[in-house]
């Protein structure tokens, strides 16, 4: 993209957790980029959009991003320059690999940032063993994708060609969020998280570096992945503890033994289906038998991209858990 370029950003999950964070980090950026929402739900969107959603720089384009050739479209008539993908759900390697095609077809693109998850996918953790304990098909995803990202694209100077940055954000704080009806009432914190540790991630730290790689351009991110979260690993233990002193309570932990885990299908299969709770109960075996983190050189590298330290994951904790009795005692 040549310096005297628009940018146009096209933004999947505006509505999201992340999407409603990383709006306004970009509306704020000095070069003044336009960004385009498509959605199912433009009234709704708008809604949440708040007085945002009043820039004349937001384009809410009203489509399914489920159609290639609505993408294509949209990307073309409005000169996209870059894009977030940013998407989860059962067919999301079909919609990705999608997106990607639209991407190449409108030749307007010419970055991507990608959200994947945290750990090193690349071919050599890949052909040293680490996909025999990756069975969570929303984890697995990821791996296909950021491998069509390293070894399956056109460079960024051929027609139809992009450059890319992927964001491996950890577990994220607001996870915790469910467990606070379990917490308050039984003292159970229900997230099986292990007893090698993971670590956490700030929604707001997700959404900055996301912002900062979409207006980096490819110049100093492209062709990386970039964790997010923090370098210190939490326990199942570890998390009860924290809350435990947080909130006043005793809180005990799940189990990650066969006994806890098949608990906690149980319990999510009445939430979020029998697919899910089983990828899910996948997802937190991996934690038990790996752990889920980043090394010390992967972490520095998020501070360069941010430009600051990370959120802290304990001061989350003391943080919300005062907001929560605060909330009780009115």
């Amino acid at each position: 993209m040549s310096s005297d370029t628009p940018s146009t950003y096209l933004i999947t999950a505006a509505s999201g957790h992340i999407g409603q964070r990383l709006v306004p980090l970009i509306l704020a950026q000095d070069t003044r980029p336009t960004i385009i929402l498509p959605t199912n739900n433009p009234d709704r969107l708008k809604s949440q959009l708040g007085s945002y959603g009043n820039d004349a720089r937001v384009k809410v384009v009203h489509g399914n991003i489920q159609d290639p050739i609505f993408l294509e479209t949209t990307m073309r008539a409005h000169g996209a320059t870059a894009t977030l993908v940013c998407l989860t759900g059962e067919n999301e390697l079909m919609i990705t690999l999608n997106f990607f095609d639209a991407m190449k077809r409108a030749e307007t693109v010419k970055h991507l940032v990608y959200l994947s998850a945290c750990t090193n996918f690349d071919l050599d953790a890949i052909q040293a063993g680490h996909l025999k304990d990756v069975t969570a098909g929303h984890v697995l995803v990821k791996h296909i994708i950021e491998a069509k990202l390293r070894y399956g694209l056109l460079e960024r100077d051929q027609p139809g060609g992009f450059s890319w940055t992927i964001i491996g954000p950890s577990l994220f704080f607001d996870n915790d969020l469910r467990s606070k009806g379990s917490m308050l009432k039984q003292g159970f914190f229900d997230e099986p998280l292990g007893n090698k540790g993971v670590s956490r991630a700030d929604l707001a730290d997700i959404a900055l570096a996301t912002a900062n790689a979409l207006q980096d351009d490819g110049r100093v991110w492209a062709g990386k992945k970039v964790m997010i979260g923090s370098l210190k690993t939490y326990t199942s233990t570890d998390t009860a503890r924290l809350w435990s002193e947080a909130l006043g309570a005793e809180i005990t932990a799940a189990k990650s033994d066969e006994e806890g885990l098949a608990e906690f299908e149980k319990l999510y299969r009445t939430r979020v289906g029998p697919a899910w709770a089983r990828d899910m109960r996948l997802m937190y075996e991996f934690f038990e038998r790996n752990g889920f983190g980043m090394t010390e050189a992967e972490h520095q590298e998020q501070v360069k991209l941010l430009g600051k330290n990370p959120a802290n994951y304990e001061e989350f904790v003391k943080k919300t858990a005062g907001e929560w009795k605060r909330d009780a005692s009115k």
